[in-house]
């Protein structure tokens, strides 16, 4: 074996102090000459090239936030909140008579010290409008704790916006529709920790290595529920008709992943293992709540038991809000969803595993996050590798390999499209980032996730678990940075892992593998030779243990090989008796990896029936399907995967499979799978299948489908089906359905609307975008758009874009909606620039085609009128015209009349400029900078 070693860079920070001890105290600087700083002179060498990388290293403590405790209310008006903090304090180590806290925002009304002799009034200084420093009434030592009281007002709407992609806002607390105006639509007020923003409404060490216990007094009106971190301990009816709700939380966690919720829920509870379990919904999903919090009682019990730590906190509390600025949020024993999770019990048909895997993602930080906390964010992987890889031990656990490798194979593809695609590589632990939030990325989620996968299989599965239990009772409430993991699985496993950890925790980048094979059937070996193909200059030569399994018969029994791989380019020569029909590299499919291995028809098919993992059947399916012309041996395959166990599979097979109109057994062979298929997905595809066959004799089962199937991704496949052969059909039925609020029918139908460019259908546009969720709403908002384009009224055009800038800037509507909308703009202004540069060639070409001397001087003139349409330039223009000799000048002087008149361009272009000074929003401006 050989192995590299991989050299850390350590920096040291030097800081010039002067202080006071007493007599009794000693500290370094007492022991060194104390020197002013402006008394020397230190200047750089002007030979020196040196450029120190960017570092950011975990916060600096001085003092050790102990206990915090809150008194709230809120004027919902203003969007204020009015707080009161208590706040107990001591020092890490160090003496000090001063603390620095975090308070983005706030007004500050009073702060003082409470002692046994009641409350001294404290100074402070606040800079920047986010850091409070507070002189305390004295010098305290670490053995001496002191209590803070800060009244204060938080103001977050008046904060500058920022946000990341994975956090769309950094304001903290969100007030939603506070006044009431938006119709259908709740009062809510939810909170946002993380990163660091949970000092946009109460003041703390805002940091990821604090932590402290908390209780939370919440007032609000009567009618509204409440809910925060730990337990319920007491309820106060006041006689203003508000309640006083008081929260407490008896384990230290951080202060990021403090939560407070209020709003109108519908509450359904149960009891897991004597501790007690809440499903917050609004009203309407009371019947779903368990169905959209997917099995969390087993997930709990899942998780402690291959953890061997029983879930650490005394109650599990989960909730829907809406416009959350992420997809979930890990807050302790309170975790947030966005409003995408909550659906009926019918819409979970075709959602069910995003929500089972949501829930296991946030449940899985309780061990991973909260319990055992990254002490700095270049450590968030620590955090988010864990509870990304949780969804694949949850689904392999409750639903098996297959349904597990089918999260890892989309987790690895998300990472590709970062690292390979995005060209965006660095290392898994990643001090050298420019913003906190670009930590939460591919890297953090899915690449650390595949390589917790890859770590399992060195170490097998019982170390890999009991690793994880060392880790987590070593570090219990405590921060931790990826060599606390490393020193874990060492100490469990006897094995020196520093080569594992530098190159996947510490190195950019993975192995891009070129696989090639030979057998030499007289001395019956079997060369396999694996390629390390990525730039060594970005990334590293990568050491990787695993599996070459050998097939020389048609039956599943295999020769496997155990490899590690420790060059750049490496032959593993294997005795093999019968000529191999299938070998299977990295046979268990483990390896975060690009991996080239060209394979004929043959070992294709052999692959697809001979592997029993998910990506191997997967790629066969795949690389065979435009291979089926005249080949039954690969026909089979496709028809023998109709029937594969995994609907992934079955789903692939639908779409690549060859079938034509003659093929009688295998169209009804479709239309049963349509009609009988367990899974939605598997049944939608059948469905679009026959509807690709263009034949009127076949949508029977699209026409049941709409009447009888209750998922809703199959009954739009039907509609799609019907609409392809009989457009009248199609828009009667999309008609009929019309009333029902789902957003894949909802776009369904828009796409079947759009094509009419009928005006009448504007409102459906109208009154159901807002129905629509995220990400959906950019393809309804499209499909608006192209309604209007098709419908070539002008004057309506010009009337939407006032619509679709009124939506874009309305403070209301959640940042997804105002980018969606705007997004139609875009295309809009798209289309009539192309139309407008088409209109500006065809002039200038006939223009050209006089061949009178004064041509350019035109010429200069229309292209100034197209660059800016104003009168001026028209009639300058025009006047340029009068001066050819042709005989085409009416027809000239005609068009670039109907040129100057067309201003939708403009129309368009002026509303998104105006959206664009509008908008606050850092990442939708990051996205309108390329408009």
């Amino acid at each position: 074996m050989i192995l590299k070693y991989f050299f850390a860079l350590s920096i040291a920070s030097f800081f010039f102090v002067g202080c006071k001890t007493n007599s009794k105290f000693i500290t370094t600087a007492q022991l060194v000459e104390n020197r002013v700083l402006d008394t020397l002179s230190v200047t750089a060498s002007k030979l020196s090239t040196f450029k120190r990388p960017n570092y950011n290293p975990a916060a600096t403590r001085t003092n050790d936030l102990l206990h915090t405790k809150l008194d709230i209310s809120f004027d919902w008006e203003n969007q204020y909140l009015n707080g009161e903090a208590t706040l107990d304090l001591k020092p890490l180590f160090y003496p000090t008579n001063q603390v620095r806290l975090d308070a983005k925002g706030f007004d500050i009304h009073k702060i003082a010290m409470i002692g046994d002799n009641g409350e001294i009034p404290l100074k402070f200084t606040y800079e920047n409008n986010k850091d409070l420093y507070i002189n305390l009434d004295r010098t305290y030592t670490n053995s001496e704790e002191y209590r803070l009281f800060i009244s204060y007002t938080a103001k977050p709407n008046e904060l500058p916006i920022g946000g990341s992609n994975a956090i769309t806002s950094d304001k903290g607390l969100y007030f939603i529709n506070p006044l009431g105006k938006e119709v259908g639509k709740p009062k809510q007020i939810w909170t946002q920790g993380e990163t660091e923003s949970s000092s946009c409404w109460f003041p703390t060490i805002d940091r990821p290595n604090e932590r402290c216990t908390q209780e939370m007094l919440i007032t609000v009106n009567e009618k509204y529920k409440t809910l925060s971190n730990g337990e319920l301990k007491k309820t106060v009816i006041n006689n203003n008709g508000t309640r006083t709700d008081h929260w407490i939380m008896d384990l230290p966690h951080a202060p990021y992943l403090f939560a407070m919720i209020v709003g109108e829920f519908a509450v359904v509870s149960e009891k897991w293992n004597g501790k007690l379990l809440e499903y917050y919904v609004e009203k309407k999903y009371e019947n779903d709540a368990r169905e959209i919090y997917k099995n969390t009682p087993e997930m709990l019990t899942f998780f402690s038991e291959k953890l061997g730590i029983d879930y650490p906190w005394n109650k599990y509390s989960q909730v829907v809000v809406r416009d959350f600025v992420s997809g979930a949020m890990e807050n302790t024993t309170a975790v947030i969803f966005g409003d995408f999770v909550q659906m009926t019990s019918r819409e979970l048909i075709d959602h069910g595993d995003l929500n089972e895997s949501i829930v296991a993602h946030e449940m899985m930080h309780h061990w991973f996050g909260d319990l055992v906390t990254c002490e700095s964010w270049a450590n968030l992987p620590l955090n988010e590798s864990f509870a990304n890889y949780s969804e694949y031990l949850w689904f392999e656990q409750k639903y098996g390999r297959d349904a597990a490798d089918y999260i890892r194979k989309n987790q690895i593809e998300g990472y590709f499209n970062q690292a390979v695609i995005g060209g965006d590589k660095h290392p898994l632990i990643y001090f050298g980032y420019n913003d906190k939030e670009d930590m939460f990325d591919a890297h953090s989620y899915n690449k650390g996730g595949t390589i917790l996968h890859m770590l399992r299989y060195v170490v097998g599965d019982e170390a890999f678990f009991a690793s994880l239990n060392k880790y987590l009772k070593d570090n219990e409430f405590n921060t931790t940075e990826f060599h606390h993991l490393r020193l874990a699985f060492e100490s469990v496993t006897g094995q020196d892992l520093n080569w594992f950890f530098n190159q996947w925790f510490l190195t950019a980048g993975h192995p891009n593998l070129e696989v090639s094979k030979s057998y030499n059937a007289t001395d019956k070996i079997l060369n396999v030779t694996v390629k390390q193909t990525q730039d060594l200059e970005e990334s590293t030569v990568f050491i990787l243990p695993f599996a070459i399994d050998v097939y020389t018969s048609e039956t599943r029994m295999a020769t496997r090989t155990n490899v590690i791989m420790t060059e750049q380019e490496q032959t593993f020569s294997i005795k093999v008796e019968n000529t191999p029909i299938w070998v299977a590299v990295d046979a268990e499919r483990v390896l975060l990896s690009k991996f080239q291995y060209k394979q004929s028809k043959e070992e294709l098919v052999h692959q697809y029936n001979l592997s029993k993992r998910f990506q191997d059947r997967y790629d066969a399916i795949k690389n065979l399907r435009y291979l089926q012309n005249d080949n039954p041996t690969v026909t089979k395959v496709f028809k023998d995967a109709l029937e594969d166990p995994f609907w992934v599979i079955r789903e692939k097979a639908i779409d690549g499979i060859l079938l034509e109109q003659n093929n009688k057994v295998l169209i009804e062979k479709i239309i049963s799978i349509a009609q009988t298929d367990p899974r939605s997905h598997v049944r939608s595809a059948a469905i679009e299948k026959i509807g690709r066959l263009n034949n009127p004799n076949y949508l029977n089962v699209a026409k049941n489908a709409i009447d009888n199937d209750q998922s809703f991704k199959v009954i739009t496949a039907a509609l799609d089906a019907i609409n392809s052969n009989d457009e009248a059909s199609g828009i009667e039925n999309a008609e009929k359905l019309m009333g029902l609020d789902n957003p894949i029918l909802l776009n369904g139908i828009a796409v079947i609307f759009e094509k009419t460019g009928n005006k009448k259908y504007t409102d459906f546009y109208e009154q159901n975008w807002s129905k629509t969720d995220n990400y959906s709403r950019f393809t309804f908002f499209n499909s608006y758009a192209t309604l209007l384009l098709n419908s070539n009224d002008k004057d309506l055009i010009k009337e939407k874009i006032a619509y679709l800038k009124s939506i874009s800037t309305d403070r209301n509507v959640s940042q997804w909606g105002r980018y969606a909308s705007s997004n139609a703009l875009k295309k809009i202004r798209t289309y009539f620039f192309r139309l407008v540069e088409k209109e500006y060639n065809t002039i200038k070409k006939k223009i050209d085609e006089t061949k009178d001397p004064n041509t350019n001087d035109v010429l200069e003139k229309l292209k100034k009128l197209q660059n800016n349409k104003s009168k001026a330039h028209f009639e300058s223009t025009i006047d340029a015209v009068k001066t050819l000799k042709t005989d085409s000048i009416n027809q000239i002087i005609k068009q670039i009349e109907g040129f100057y008149e067309e201003n939708i361009y403009d129309l368009t272009t002026n509303a998104i400029k105006d959206i664009k000074n509008w908008e606050k929003n850092k990442m939708l401006l990051k996205l309108y900078g390329s408009w």
